[in-house]
């Protein structure tokens, strides 16, 4: 009998070992978390990964095509993800529990911002004769709107400048005109056949919805005034240049509502993990540049300036490392 308990315990210790050893595996392996595969974050998310395992091989990280930004975040709140890319407007809107978050996430911490440029496009159907958002509240002009769905980075920005520009969802039915949250298959089709007069979604330089619909002669893109450009800034908006010719028939620059991706952690990431995968992004743009284009606009003596962060603290660990460049004080 003594002998059976003396085996039960040594099985049960066995198990015991094999078990920790089996979580320590899964906290120690880092998925950045980023988007569906093929999109323009989950190959950064890629990018990222390779350059830290390429400076540390002891981090085990690599690229996971979860969630996209606002979930992202939500994730990043219950523990269920270490690391991700998040944009920095979300991230404001995280941090101060306001838009989209019912309260704060303050368990978040950021490593690096800044790593590319997106903005909020606005693209009008060729022929609408609408020069701009701020004269359709004006003429109270029936227009038919059409965004991706609800609860997304895109939908919650389209509400944002409606409401920049004096009016809103609402508004647009009650002038005879429809509003339709969507996907991006239904709106190119729709803006193609003309049954759509409004689309507005996050871009970034060669995004492939607005480049068809460029490239078709299907939609003029135009821009914002300043007073509506200032309003933005209260949920995380920086005032961005889209180049001349970036789409074509864009024959001049726009300037319009811009927004960043940061790296971002929980509070519980270990410092010294936290400070090998800043430096690693910090120090190695031309690699990451080479692995996609996005990270151009990427401007490693920024990487820590609150206004790429969305406000949200740095994690000691990226501090440590700022502090030793002299990026911070």
């Amino acid at each position: 009998m003594n002998i059976f308990r003396g085996f039960k315990a040594t099985l049960t210790l066995f198990f015991v070992f094999i078990f920790a050893n089996c979580l320590f595996a899964a906290v120690s392996e880092l998925k950045i978390g980023s988007n569906k595969v093929g999109s323009t974050w989950y190959v950064q998310a890629a990018c990222i990964a390779d350059v830290v395992r390429t400076r540390y091989p002891d981090v085990k990280i690599d690229a996971s095509p979860i969630a996209g930004g606002i979930g992202n975040l939500k994730l990043l709140a219950q523990n269920k993800m270490n690391i991700a890319l998040v944009m920095g407007n979300n991230a404001q809107w995280a941090y101060g529990g306001t838009v989209l978050f019912e309260k704060p996430i303050q368990n978040i911490r950021a490593l690096a911002g800044g790593l590319d440029q997106f903005y909020v496009g606005i693209a009008v159907r060729r022929g609408s004769g609408i020069k701009s958002l701020e004269d359709i509240a004006k003429n109270k002009q029936k227009i038919r709107l059409m965004t991706v769905q609800r609860g997304t980075t895109g939908e919650a920005s389209a509400s944002q400048i409606l409401e920049a520009c004096g009016f809103s969802y609402e508004d647009i039915k009650k002038w005879g005109g429809s509003v339709e949250h969507t996907d991006f298959e239904a709106i190119t089709n729709a803006m193609k056949d003309g049954r759509c007069d409004v689309f507005i979604q996050a871009l970034s330089k060669g995004h492939p919805t607005f480049t068809e619909l460029a490239v078709t002669g299907k939609i003029d893109l135009i821009d914002l005034s300043k007073t509506t450009l200032d309003f933005l800034k209260k949920y995380g908006y920086s005032q961005s240049v889209l180049p001349a010719n970036s789409f074509k028939g864009q024959t001049r620059e726009l300037v319009l509502p811009g927004y960043r991706s940061v790296i971002m952690v929980t509070d519980k990431m270990d410092d010294d993990t936290a400070y090998k995968i800043t430096k690693a992004i910090v120090e190695n743009k031309e690699a990451l540049r080479k692995g996609h284009k996005a990270f151009d606009d990427f401007d490693p003596k920024k990487a820590q300036t609150p206004g790429n962060l969305g406000g949200v603290p740095l994690h000691p660990g990226a501090i440590k490392y700022y502090k030793e460049i002299g990026q911070l004080k």
